[in-house]
């Protein structure tokens, strides 16, 4: 299987030169085949969320290479990384615009080209250009009942109603659907249920697989449930902040401040580390 996502050798220092000067990362390479789905767990401040980012273009490295797809991305910027990735982020508010309809944020989120139309320009799929004209198409209002439909949470017949008077799982599921609702290839999921009730979360995580397996997406999900990670994911990534060196039975992934490991998972029947145990080193702390 071939690699969607692929960091080579990257280094990440963030306030260099200033006394509070940190090196996130430093050798670090990390490849992610095509169709994984990737959990990413870990303590505060070990760089999950700058990995994400790192991935979507929001924050530059000081040296490696990103790579999604067999192409180069590490210069592209991060709007034109979006044209092929799909974000949702742990607050509900944050993918979905309180003051619009169900319907506007929908048409919005569908920047796609029309129906019967070929891509065009370089952004690839999400290339649609707004006028003054109808923001919304007749002829997609029907469409986006049917995928709202698909969340069994009746925002189907919802469509005239403000995002903000949802609830944040109802904004969540929203937010979902609205990331994938044109052609994308990488799904981010930055602690997407990390503000919701078990309920509500259990519910967003099923919804989430049945996304990413429907739509043959490469999903990469930071969290801090570890039944999440470990029932969803197929691929377990492990990163800490430690002053100690960590050995656990992986292969190693390269250079992280806060060390960390990789684990496999085998059909959902629990982890099971790659032969060979490897020492993955930490950054140790200067104390001044």
């Amino acid at each position: 299987m071939s690699e969607m996502i692929c960091l080579d050798n990257i280094k990440k220092i963030y306030n260099p030169g200033d006394v509070t000067e940190m090196c996130l990362f430093s050798g670090f390479s990390l490849s992610v085949e095509k169709g994984s789905f990737v959990s990413v767990v870990g303590s505060n401040g070990s760089g999950k969320t700058s990995l994400l980012n790192i991935i979507c273009g929001s924050i530059p490295v000081d040296s490696g290479r990103v790579i999604v797809d067999g192409v180069d991305v590490t210069s592209v910027p991060e709007h034109e990384r979006y044209s092929r990735i799909g974000r949702v982020w742990q607050n509900p508010a944050t993918g979905t615009c309180s003051d619009l309809t169900i319907l506007e944020n929908m048409a919005l989120a569908d920047c796609g080209p029309e129906p019967g139309t070929a891509p065009h320009g370089r952004h690839g799929a999400k290339c649609r250009r707004f006028g003054l004209g109808r923001g919304v198409s007749p002829a997609r209002v029907e469409f986006y009942r049917e995928q709202l439909a698909t969340l069994h949470l009746g925002l189907e017949d919802k469509l005239g109603q403000r995002a903000g008077a949802l609830s944040g799982g109802q904004r969540q599921a929203m937010a979902l659907v609205m990331s994938t609702l044109t052609p994308v290839d990488i799904l981010i999921l930055d602690e997407h249920t990390a503000a919701l009730d078990p309920k509500t979360a259990e519910l967003i995580m099923e919804l989430t697989d049945r996304v990413v397996r429907e739509k043959r997406l490469t999903a990469v999900m930071v969290t801090h449930n570890l039944r999440f990670a470990a029932d969803y994911g197929d691929r377990l990534l492990m990163m800490a902040v430690s002053f100690t060196p960590l050995t656990l039975p992986t292969k190693r992934v390269g250079e992280m401040s806060g060390g960390g490991a990789d684990i496999k998972k085998k059909k959902k029947k629990g982890l099971q580390g790659t032969p060979g145990g490897r020492l993955l080193w930490t950054r140790r702390a200067r104390l001044t």
